[in-house]
């Protein structure tokens, strides 16, 4: 198909076509587009071995993991070698040695508290990231170099009373272990109430643009960084957009209406020859010439444009409604066929793979017209169409349901593999570890894909009280003679 001819210029785009599914559903078409930077489809079908991406962790991932992993060793470590470390010594002399009711239940408080913050730490700054931002978080960094600072005046004032004196109360250093413990603990709610409680309170309406096809939405954050606020966006942008799909056939106008050199103008008075004046005249009349071409163009290029929608989108429910026939048709041959199965009590029925295998030939050829018409055969390959539709007939879900994935707009995460890194990049005025406040504009791109996220601040509510009064709520009926009431 060619798009587009106007003076002897032809502009034709082909997609790469994939392998043929089987011999007995072989298709072979040319998909044309206006578009001309579609590249880099080598393996539009997916016919060849998905291949995974796996990154390498920064310099910058490596310290901080490795900052956040001594520091959970010193903290759980540290109360157990306060207790352990007076007793392996023999030239200390340890005091009330003996096992007492408090010493015993302090014991058992401190086991407790070091599993609690085993996992606490773990959750807090030793889990894996679900995100790798560019910059620091502050409030985690601020939460270790206090928990660093506790833990060296813990240890200072452990040198100076129990090491240094090497003399020491087993009930004195039991209680400060606990103490100790205690302060992790403390310190802990700390950094959880400022890195998860305090975004949660909803304060600011983020709105959410992509630049290619204008898909909006918007979304209620609380307070936190640029940095933070782009991880919350990407999240949802997987879940809420649907995927854009560049290489979907879009309507144009046969006529081109920006060519006016076409236009040609000759004096048929000789008007031109009278000076500038003329000259001046000819042009004021060549402009008005090229407006009105221009006018009737442009009218031109609307009427082609309405019908080649209109015979798009006919061309849509053509091949949507074959292809609900041929999965209606399908299915409804695995029902008859598990019904007499069924009133047989026959045993050697077949498996979801069999039946799937069995009935694909009579979907794929409309499947694979639509799938092509739509632009959308570069996201489902043939051995994901064959898993589905076993997941289908496992499940004894209807001919809709395992069409609806084909058929409605997806979102973004029923395309992308989890095993994938999704790169993108922040692009702000203003610094990422910077708390986002209302005005604040930044973007995120990814490949031709770009998304604009504008701040606002959510008003504050200030909701008055009125007292409900039965006799300033009543009403007077006047009849009315000439009316039916």
């Amino acid at each position: 198909m060619i798009d587009d001819f106007d003076d002897g210029v032809i502009e034709v785009q082909v997609i790469p076509q994939d392998d043929n599914w089987g011999e007995t559903c072989t298709i072979t078409e040319t998909a044309t587009s206006v578009c001309t930077d579609l590249e880099d489809l080598d393996d539009p079908f997916g016919d060849e071995p998905t291949k995974k991406s796996f990154s390498c962790p920064s310099s910058k991932q490596v310290i901080s993991l490795l900052l956040s992993s001594i520091l959970a060793l010193f903290a759980v470590l540290s109360p157990i070698a306060f207790v352990v470390l007076p007793l392996v010594q023999p030239s200390w002399k340890v005091l009330n040695y003996n096992s007492t009711v408090t010493c015993e239940g302090m014991y058992i408080g401190i086991g407790v508290k070091e599993f609690v913050l085993i996992f606490g730490l773990w959750a807090l700054y030793i889990r894996p990231n679900k995100a790798f931002l560019p910059r620091i978080n502050i409030f985690k960094v601020g939460m270790m170099v206090i928990v660093y600072i506790v833990i060296i005046c813990f240890w200072l004032f452990y040198a100076l009373r129990v090491i240094k004196l090497k003399e020491s109360n087993q009930l004195d250093i039991v209680h400060f272990a606990n103490s100790f413990m205690d302060s992790m603990l403390f310190l802990h709610y700390l950094a959880l109430l400022l890195m998860w409680i305090r975004p949660q309170e909803n304060l600011y309406t983020i709105s959410v643009i992509r630049n290619a096809d204008g898909m909006r939405k918007f979304y209620n954050i609380g307070q936190c960084s640029i940095q933070k606020a782009a991880v919350f966006i990407l999240e949802r942008y997987y879940v809420d957009f649907t995927e854009y799909n560049p290489y979907m056939p879009r309507p144009s106008s046969r006529t081109k209406i920006n060519k006016f050199n076409t236009l040609k103008f000759y004096d048929l008075d000789g008007k031109s020859d009278a000076g500038n004046g003329g000259l001046n005249n000819l042009t004021q009349q060549a402009s008005k010439a090229m407006i009105a071409a221009a006018a009737g163009r442009r009218k031109e290029g609307r009427n082609d444009r309405f019908y080649e929608e209109q015979e798009l989108d006919r061309r849509l429910r053509k091949r949507r409604a074959r292809l609900v026939a041929a999965a209606e048709e399908a299915f409804g041959h695995i029902a008859r066929l598990h019904a007499y199965e069924m009133s047989k009590k026959a045993s050697g029925s077949m498996d979801p793979e069999e039946a799937a295998q069995a009935i694909f030939p009579t979907i794929a050829r409309p499947l694979q017209k639509y799938l092509r018409t739509t632009r959308q055969q570069t996201h489902y390959p043939l051995e994901s169409i064959l898993k589905h539709l076993m997941h289908c007939i496992t499940f004894d879900l209807s001919a809709r349901a395992f069409l609806e994935r084909y058929t409605v707009d997806q979102p973004c995460i029923s395309y992308v593999g989890y095993d994938r890194t999704q790169d993108w990049t922040l692009t702000s005025d203003i610094s990422p570890t910077r708390q986002m406040g209302e005005g604040t504009v930044f973007q995120l791109k990814k490949e031709d894909i770009s998304l604009i996220v504008a701040v606002s601040r959510m008003p504050v509510f200030r909701i008055d009280e009125s007292a409900y009064t039965a006799d300033n709520d009543k009403f007077v009926l006047r009849l009315n003679s000439e009316t039916s009431v």
